[in-house]
């Protein structure tokens, strides 16, 4: 056993000597980079988008840039340029982007271009939409575990939208009741949703294509919501979102979301955004576990922490919907949430969400109608 794991060390990497010498500025000049290393990848074990690659090598520039091309396309087609995490003069790390099959990866550095070598990347699937199961949620029962419990029931129009949630039979562990119930309700238009929250406030989204591009909140009686916007990419999901405070706009983050073959399995903020916004994480979804019933849970904020998404999913408006469920979030140094599922048939009935010490934080039960 010993001799075989260390015969898979020996080829885990794939040394080069060199990039290509034939395409520098001039197609002769030599690459600026010595003792490429690339990562071992293959049709077998694929490079998974939105990881981390790791090249190895002397004399990388930090300017540089990384750029994959399809190998069995003209080379005129447009390449996809990699988001650079870290770059010094002996290793360079980007995220793997959203490609398929073989892939030629490309430095540009020093006003040249030079091949690097190649990656395998998993073969493009064809993005089947996802049959909603027909039953609807009537009620939630959220638990916060050592904290409240209460109950969110929904209401429908005709065509299935929600057009009321109503927060009641609320009970806590630290405050004595009664709690008055807090209805949220949401009108529909051609061109955009208006969402009135229990204290009056409102949230007005604009549809373009059926998809919220933008929210702006309407502040009462004390309550500032934020405002959003949003970018989906060319296969209809979410690719960007932003938050800006309101009314001061003092505070703003941008999140990056990396969606492959319908599962969410990376959200990274820009630079520009702030620290504390907590919107990095990193998605291991269970490919059984459809995101199938009637509500989309990646629109429940009780369910996802540190998300915009929430705002747009919610009423089917955030693109095309997410497929799998996550049984993990890694949120980095805001900690790790797993997330256990209970079905009766194919129906959710219940989910318990757990802190990264395996401890129960929170449970969501599910009621539907007959």
């Amino acid at each position: 056993m010993k001799k075989h794991l260390f015969f898979l060390t020996l080829i885990a990497i794939t040394l080069l000597t060199g990039c290509s010498k034939d395409n520098g500025p001039d197609n002769t000049s030599p690459c600026p980079v010595t003792g490429i290393e690339l990562p071992e990848s293959s049709t077998q074990a694929p490079v998974t988008p939105g990881s981390t690659i790791t090249i190895r090598g002397n004399g990388f520039a930090s300017d540089c840039e990384i750029w994959l091309y399809a190998v069995e396309a003209a080379k005129t087609t447009e390449g996809v340029q990699a988001e650079i995490e870290n770059v010094t003069s002996a290793s360079l790390s980007f995220i793997a982007p959203s490609v398929a099959g073989l892939q030629s990866v490309e430095l540009r550095q020093d006003g040249g271009t030079w091949r690097l070598g190649e990656l395998t990347f998993p073969a493009e699937k064809e993005d089947l939409p996802l049959e909603i199961l027909p039953k609807r949620i009537l009620h939630i029962r959220v638990t916060w575990i050592e904290d409240m419990t209460f109950v969110l029931r929904y209401k429908y129009d005709t065509e299935g939208r929600i057009i009321a949630i109503t927060k009641t039979d609320q009970q806590s562990d630290y405050e004595d009741g009664p709690f008055e119930d807090e209805v949220t309700n949401i009108e529909y238009a051609s061109d955009r949703i208006i969402v009135t929250e229990p204290e009056g406030s409102q949230l007005i989204h604009t549809l373009t294509n059926g998809r919220t591009t933008s929210i702006v909140g309407i502040s009462n009686n004390g309550s500032y919501p934020s405002d959003y916007t949003f970018s989906y990419d060319e296969n209809g999901y979410l690719a960007e979102s932003r938050w800006i405070e309101n009314p001061d706009h003092e505070y703003s983050a941008e999140s990056v979301y990396t969606i492959i073959d319908g599962r969410l399995v990376r959200v990274q903020e820009k630079e520009t955004s702030q620290e504390w916004y907590g919107g990095n994480a990193i998605y291991e979804n269970d490919p059984a576990q459809l995101n199938n019933l009637n509500i989309d849970l990646f629109g429940m904020s009780d369910f996802i922490d540190h998300a915009d998404f929430d705002k747009v999913y919610l009423y089917g408006t955030g693109g095309k919907r997410l497929k799998t469920l996550p049984v993990k979030i890694d949120y980095g140094d805001d900690g790790v949430s797993t997330y256990r599922y209970k079905m009766d048939g194919k129906y959710i009935s219940q989910i318990e969400k757990c802190d990264e010490d395996g401890e129960l934080s929170e449970r969501l039960e599910f009621f539907y109608e007959n």
